[in-house]
């Protein structure tokens, strides 16, 4: 099964469906984030857990006193 899913932050509600998937019998064989916050921990998590994630846009950091965003380079 192939997760996809919006927004990845500190990972919680990824295991969650993770699981989810698991205890069904079904198998993840691979996970697409359309925008990932590198700067939390969520995407070390889920690949250290061994699952292939791949996201559209890594951002590396958010600055709210000037709303400037950077993204990873990829």
């Amino acid at each position: 099964m192939l997760i996809i899913d919006d927004f990845l932050a500190n990972g919680c509600a990824l295991q969650g469906l993770i699981s989810i998937v698991n205890e069904s019998g079904a198998t993840v064989e691979g996970i697409g984030i359309a925008i990932e916050k590198g700067f939390q921990s969520g995407g070390r998590i889920i690949r250290n857990l061994g699952y292939h994630l791949e996201s559209l846009a890594i951002v590396d950091s958010m600055n709210a006193e000037d709303g400037t965003i950077s993204f990873r380079e990829q």
